[in-house]
This record gives structure tokens, sequence and C-alpha cells, in this order.
């Protein structure tokens, strides 16, 4: 039996039930009161609020997050907040603090404040990290003690013209990839404020051993075609809300909430998240009604604008990638969750043996990527890159005890990977059986701006735990 430990300990980070958008001038001591997204001046240059999904394993009631970064190469800040209900007094605190850049252009967030209770001075709590997109379209974060969550800058509504987007499940702890969709694709076009979502295709993982085999569409899925849905600007972006009218234009006790089945963010170099509140119900609907998915399963759904052509397989696993591997455990048998910062394509790559006689034996195939997490600082005992981490020889970068074999790509879609497969290595540190085992995955790829992107979703074989892992190339 495998068991998986994150390298902070399982989740049991908990947050009190808080709600909405934390605007920058919180940080600065202003005024904490709402104010409404129409009304807010102009961010100053570095500042970016980013729209984030909820993610099974947040440890506090299902919400949609947001996420304030302010790159400053001095003293950044950062904050992380929530909306729940429209009876919170508007923006309520999660965490905020410093925020660092680091080599290869990775973010440390030191929390100063958690739950909005300031922390004693001098002593800020390390351990929680964010990889950034060029120009701060979007990008990764991960707090400590929580899951890692999909980042996008909704600055803007979808395009006139059509694009198609592939996209996979973020999955929750319950996910099954024999009926549950995995992966799929969409065309996405708008027509001022209307949105439509057309040839919506949705997929289960393909079976083990049957990798090859025509893709299976799940158990439930929605419609092939959805219209009625908006897109505007709200506090948590340009989000566009299906079906129809807004949700959430003014958090408050005289806010406005009106039904919306899923919330999706498109970047402006094209990062896709969806959030649909993971059994949330609508606060002021009658009867309530509930947040469904569009895209995906689980809670929501993570995508990539489609390649027009196909791409080099051997130049996306060249690349130099940070990120996080998430897995979410299970309970029979009993392995906890973890979220890990990661690093993959980093030079000592290739000549570290994870154990998996079925990979290692082809190491210079052009389709293997060599990664893993980062070594546990023996002083904080959490994940730390710097090159403080006497544990960390190869800073600036991980352990590689992980290696992802994409396999070939689909020959009708250009940046997907239908037969990708995972080694969890015998060195990595949750892996309590002392021998390499694989899982089986499918994967998508392809640009967002200047960078490279890699996202994966798999599932553990014996345990039957969900795996997700995703990559952004490291500035």
């Amino acid at each position: 039996m495998q068991h998986f430990e994150s390298q902070s300990g399982q989740f049991t980070r908990v947050a009190a039930p808080l709600g909405a958008v934390l605007f920058l001038g919180w940080l600065a001591g202003c005024s904490s009161s709402p104010i409404p997204a129409t009304q807010a001046a102009a961010p100053p240059p570095g500042v970016q609020t980013y729209f984030a999904p909820f993610v099974d394993g947040l440890n506090l009631a299902p919400s949609t997050l947001t996420y304030t970064l302010y790159d400053d190469p001095v003293k950044g800040t950062f904050s992380q907040a929530t909306y729940q209900s429209v009876t919170e007094p508007g923006p309520q605190v999660l965490s905020a603090g410093n925020l660092t850049i680091g080599q290869r252009g990775l973010r440390s967030l030191d929390i100063t404040i958690n739950s909005g209770t300031p922390l004693p001075p001098g002593s800020p709590e390390p351990g929680s990290f964010a990889v950034e997109l060029a120009g701060q379209a979007g990008g990764l974060v991960q707090m400590v003690g929580q899951p890692v969550q999909p980042l996008v800058a909704a600055t803007q509504c979808p395009s006139s013209s059509t694009q198609t987007y592939q996209f996979l499940t973020i999955p929750t702890q319950a996910w099954n990839s024999t009926t549950d969709t995995a992966y799929g694709s969409v065309e996405i076009s708008s027509s001022g404020s209307d949105v439509t979502f057309k040839n919506i295709s949705q997929y289960i993982l393909p079976p083990a051993g049957k990798t090859g085999a025509p893709p299976q569409p799940p158990a439930q899925s929605s419609n092939s075609l959805v219209t009625g849905a908006s897109c505007g600007p709200t506090f948590f972006g340009n989000i566009t809300n299906v079906p129809g009218t807004l949700v959430v234009t003014d958090p408050g006790q005289n806010g406005t909430v009106l039904p919306a089945q899923a919330q999706i963010g498109i970047g402006p170099s094209g990062l896709l998240v969806e959030n649909n509140g993971f059994g949330a119900t609508m606060t002021g609907s009658l009867p309530p009604l509930d947040y469904e998915n569009v895209l995906g399963a689980g809670t929501g759904a993570v995508g990539l604008p489609k390649p027009s052509s196909a791409l080099d397989t051997s130049t996306v696993v060249g690349k130099q990638y940070l990120g996080f591997i998430y897995s979410l455990g299970a309970s029979s048998p009993a392995v906890p969750r973890s979220s890990n910062l990661a690093s993959f394509g980093f030079p000592s790559a290739p000549t570290v043996s994870t154990g998996c006689p079925s990979v290692d034996a082809d190491a210079s195939s052009s389709i293997l990527i060599y990664g893993g997490d980062f070594p546990v600082n023996p002083k904080t005992g959490l994940p730390d890159p710097g090159p403080d981490n006497s544990s960390n020889p190869n800073y600036p970068y991980g352990n590689n005890d992980f290696v992802i074999d994409l396999g070939p790509q689909d020959t009708s879609n250009n940046g997907l990977y239908r037969q990708a497969k995972v080694c969890v290595g015998k060195l990595y540190p949750g892996n309590s059986t002392g021998a390499a085992y694989p899982f089986q995955a499918v994967a998508i790829a392809g640009q967002l701006g200047s960078q490279y992107a890699i996202f994966l979703i798999g599932q553990d074989p014996t345990s039957t735990q969900p795996w997700a892992i995703y990559l952004l190339s490291s500035n």
C-alpha cells in the first residue's frame, strides 16, 4: 500500500468561514470597506488580482477565492481572500503577507496575517509559493497546508472569434476515473456580453492497458452546446457565468447574487479556469441552486488554448518547469492528501534513476521529463527551495524522483497526450513502498504567451487516489 504524506503535513490548517476579494489598499492599511469593482481605481504597476477556483482539500466552506500579488522587486506583498455569502460584510481575509521573487521567478510567500489576525512581529509563516506567467497573466499558488490552485487574471471577456480550448478536470477525492470526466475540449466565442460554449466534448481517463482505445464519454456530462452565459466585470474580474446573469456584483449584505452554475475566467495569455463551487448553493436563490460544472467534473476545470499545429514534444519536455504535484488521497486504503512544490526538466534529472524500469531504459527519449518535489528544510520542516537549505544540494531546483512519459501526441488533437504515464520514484518521500510504480494519465500541453505549460491528471491504480500535476516553464 502506498502512503503519501505532504512535506508540510496533511491539510490540517483550518481557516474560519470567510468571504471576498481583498484589495491592496487593505494591505497598505487603508479602509477595509468593500469597494464596488466599477469604482475601484486602476491598480499600481506590479499589482494583479487573480480569480481562483475552490479546490478539494482547502478545509474551508466552498467558495471562490482571489489572490492579490504585488510583485515589487524590493518588498512585495500578497493577499488571499474569499467570498461565500451575501450575509458577510464585504471582503474577508484568509492570509496576507510578504512576497519575494527568487531563482527562476519562484514567488515565496511569507504569511504575516492569518485569518485576519496579525502574527507576532518577526515571525512570518513560511512554506507558501506561487508561480506566475509573464505579465502576471495567471499562474499557480499553494498556501502552506493547502492544495495548489490555478490562478487567472480575468482582465477580459472571451473574444468574438471562436477559440478552442482543451481542459482537464480539477478532481475531488471522490472523482472516479471510470465514470467522471477527465479531459475534453470546447469552442468559446462571444457576442457583446453573451458567451457561447459549443462542441463541448468530454471523456474519461483511458482504461488501464487500453490507452490506444477510442475516447469514451463520462456517465454524465453537460450539453454539447451551452448558451445563455454572460461575461462582465465582477469583484473577481471579467468572469463568464453560466447560465445568464452575473454573480456577486457587490459582495456584502446589500449585494446582488443571481443564479449561476459555473464561473469561468480566461486570462490574456489564454489560461482557462472554471469554478463550480464544489457543492455550494447560491445564497438568495429560491429554491437554492447548486453550482454545476460546464467543463470537466470535480471542483471545476483548468485549460489551455488548443495549439494551431502539432507540438514538437521534444521542445515541450526540453523546457525547465516549476509547478506543483497534487495527490488527493483516498479513504480506503487510507492515503492522506499532499500538495508539493515541484520542478521538472532541470540539468541533473536525466542522470538520476527513479527506479522506473519501464522508462529509465529509454531515458534519452524525447517524450520524458524528470523532476519532483523540493527537499524539506530541517529547521522549518517545510519545503524550501532556498540556498540556506542544506538538504537541497540541487538549488535552485528540487529532487528528481518523478518522471512523466507524455507518450504520443493525439493525431487529431494538437497538444493532447492521451497515453501519458507518470512514475512515482522509489526515492519520493511520500512513497512508503520502497519501490517505484507508475500510474496512467492524460496530459495537455501548449503555450501561454511566452511560456509552455503541461497539465496532467491521473489515478493511482492501487489506492485509486487522483493525481494532478501543473507545470509552467520557469523564467
